[in-house]
């Protein structure tokens, strides 16, 4: 389990995704149509897809625990559980971490993104995927972030498992 600290410092570079207000950030799901995602299910993090920005900066801040945390916790709501690998699964679930920086004489930002790959464990096919962009924001504090983060996953699922029924 993560401390309130290791999350602070995380979420300080890995803020990319937690600026300003919702409308701040571009959110985005899309699905294989023809997959039946179950009420509930099992996955296993994909270690080898797992992708952060090779820049030592990020690196240093040891971003994978929080995004797993957070992750498995918002698909936990959904019936959705992590298992160990090698033991049985519906899908294989990873993350892409990117974040690219502008330079220019009036402006300097950085644009920050998360993608969440779910494929399906036999066919090795991507069936869903949810993403989230937005200009990176630092001038919030840790804990806004912290919980910026975790909403915006919130939001990235909110309507996962598709094709459910309400």
């Amino acid at each position: 389990m993560l401390d309130i600290r290791q999350i602070g410092i995380a979420t300080a570079i890995g803020g990319f995704l937690l600026a300003g207000c919702a409308s701040d950030i571009e959110l985005g799901v899309s699905y294989d149509p023809l997959t039946v995602f179950p009420a509930q299910a099992t996955y296993a993090w994909d270690e080898g897809a797992n992708s952060l920005p090779m820049d030592d900066r990020i690196q240093a801040l040891n971003l994978d625990p929080l995004i797993k945390q957070v992750v498995d916790s918002e698909f936990a709501t959904k019936g959705y559980r992590p298992v160990r690998a090698g033991e049985p699964r519906n899908f294989l679930l990873s993350y892409q971490l990117g974040v690219a920086t502008r330079v220019g004489p009036e402006e300097s930002f950085a644009i920050g993104s998360l993608h969440l790959d779910l494929n399906g464990a036999a066919s090795g096919r991507r069936v869903w995927v949810g993403f989230a962009r937005t200009q990176v924001d630092l001038s919030r504090s840790e804990q806004e972030r912290a919980e910026r983060f975790r909403e915006t996953v919130r939001q990235m699922l909110e309507k996962f498992p598709p094709g459910q029924r309400d």
